[in-house]
């Protein structure tokens, strides 16, 4: 027992070593910075107005980098970029809003209490409420060409014709008994609609992105891709 007091500290000693010898061995991998360029085309688009494409561009690059082996940096053409995504944004059409309004009135009975044979005592309530419907129809063509230089080097090209229809339900203007909704009725609020950035890039992630941020992957995780 008495040299128990010089054993452990050797122990601890010796396990701290091997931590830092498996440290040592495995070094954390930095990632390669990679310059890209997105080069947007949007010809007799009047939807196309009200969109701020450096922010889309932006966005493009975040999805883009999720699960990479690499690291993407945004550069303009003029900077010998090595990937080059080249898109045609073609009839990019955001529909007007719909709203509907609609009154109703339900019914639902409740417990209200019970007999003297410990049986429920049920009552009809009965309330009006609006229903209120809003919807919002997008569409675009997304004409791809996806460039990768070096060797092996890549070439994708593919058109994309994604469309997506915002859709939110909620209860306004309730009168009487509120025991007479349907609770999860009343659980649906209003949404923040999407504004027409936000559009453009839910018609993007529908298939696009996800398809360019593959052939990427597949790229730059081969065994034999480029490292400088």
């Amino acid at each position: 027992m008495k040299y128990l007091k010089y054993i452990m500290p050797l122990l601890i000693i010796t396990a701290m070593s091997c931590n830092a010898s498996k440290s040592a061995r495995t070094p954390r991998v930095t990632k390669r910075e990679v310059p890209i360029a997105i080069n947007i085309r949007a010809e007799n688009n009047a939807t196309i107005n009200f969109i701020n494409l450096d922010y889309f561009r932006l966005q493009l690059i975040q999805d883009l980098d999720e699960f990479q082996e690499v690291n993407f940096l945004l550069v303009d053409s003029e900077e010998n970029p090595e990937v080059v995504l080249e898109m045609n944004l073609i009839n990019f059409t955001l529909w007007p809003r719909d709203e509907r309004r609609t009154r109703r009135q339900v019914s639902r009975q409740v417990v209200v209490g019970t007999d003297a044979a410990k049986k429920p005592i049920l009552q009809t309530v009965t309330a009006l409420m609006d229903i209120i419907q809003i919807q919002r129809r997008s569409n675009a063509r997304f004409a791809t060409n996806l460039t990768v230089k070096g060797t092996p080097g890549l070439k994708f090209q593919r058109t994309f014709a994604p469309t997506y229809n915002y859709v939110n339900t909620y209860v306004d203007n309730i009168q009487g008994d509120q025991r007479a909704l349907n609770p999860t009725l009343m659980m649906r609020g209003i949404d923040i609609e999407p504004l027409e950035n936000d559009f453009l890039l839910l018609l993007a992630r529908q298939e696009m992105v996800r398809r360019l941020s593959t052939e990427l992957r597949r790229y730059y995780d081969t065994p034999d891709k480029p490292t400088n």
